[in-house]
């Protein structure tokens, strides 16, 4: 009777673990998925990098990245950043991993998955391995429906950048019904990646632009995309321009930026364009033009 008692108590307070880890919010910041937890890891794509042919619809489909790419070689054990309960993605159940933490998913793609669903785990937990020939592990955090930046301030920890921006070039395109203003711009990782992701590009998290008259006073910012925080409401073709390409492991990216469509204007202006990272670094470029 008693061995009965004890395992009732012990039943009893596995639920009431299990349902305090589904309930609970997740800590203000969390370490990264791969050990050591508190070293930051090469990052070799970004929130909101553009993908090409590689969406839910296969060849010609376009979406935004809605993760991070953290390198590391394949094999490498793989780590859950929060406490909570296993779920295998419904419709990818050998490669990606994802952990509910009461309104929050952190979820791991491209991993051999060494966890069952709907079983609890803690913190530090190897949930998989990554899975060849990917050599990263797709890092992303869901709120609700909502995929946010694990990058932005208060979240992945450590996390250091001092590399700015880059905007290699400005240009207006000409068309009766309003011109479209195009930012050609990149970001830089701040650790180096491994071979053959080394020296890519990355897209910048905040890209504002705005359009004087020379002499005049500068009006205030516009916003064309941010991903700091979260991904945009509008269609990926009003984020990247034609002639956008991706990073592949023989090719290098190219991205370019819709800043506005449909812009009038008459006379001699002055285009100004800032791009800002997740850490406060920035770049401006200006370019003049007659319209």
């Amino acid at each position: 009777m008693e061995a009965t008692t004890t395992t009732y108590k012990s039943l009893v307070l596995l639920a009431a673990v299990v349902a305090a880890l589904a309930t609970a919010g997740p800590a203000l910041s969390y370490g990264w998925p791969l050990a050591p937890f508190h070293q930051q890891h090469p990052v070799r794509a970004y929130f909101g990098d553009p993908r090409i042919g590689l969406g839910p619809n296969g060849p010609g489909s376009t979406s935004l990245h809605f993760g991070i790419d953290i390198s590391a070689p394949n094999g490498t054990p793989v780590y859950s950043v929060s406490s909570g309960i296993i779920r295998l993605h419904p419709l990818h159940p050998t490669e990606v991993v994802m952990v509910e933490s009461g309104g929050v998913t952190y979820e791991y793609w491209h991993i051999v998955p060494a966890v069952s669903s709907g079983y609890a785990v803690a913190y530090k937990t190897m949930v998989g391995r990554i899975a060849a020939p990917w050599a990263h592990v797709h890092f992303a955090e869901r709120h609700g429906s909502t995929y946010v930046n694990p990058l932005r301030p208060g979240a992945l920890a450590p996390y250091r950048d001092s590399t700015a921006p880059v905007i290699r070039g400005l240009r207006v395109e000409r068309d009766p019904a309003g011109d479209t203003l195009v930012a050609d711009a990149f970001d830089t990782t701040p650790m180096e990646v491994a071979r053959p992701w080394n020296d890519k590009p990355v897209t910048p998290a905040l890209i504002q632009w705005r359009v004087r008259r020379r002499g005049a006073k500068a009006p205030a910012w516009s916003t064309a995309v941010d991903f700091r925080s979260t991904l945009p409401s509008c269609s990926y073709a009003a984020v990247y321009a034609p002639g956008t390409t991706q990073n592949l492991a023989s090719t290098t990216a190219d991205y370019k930026f819709v800043l506005t469509r449909g812009w009038h204007g008459a006379g001699r202006y002055v285009l100004d364009v800032r791009v800002s990272d997740t850490a406060g670094n920035s770049a401006t470029r200006s370019v003049t033009f007659t319209a």
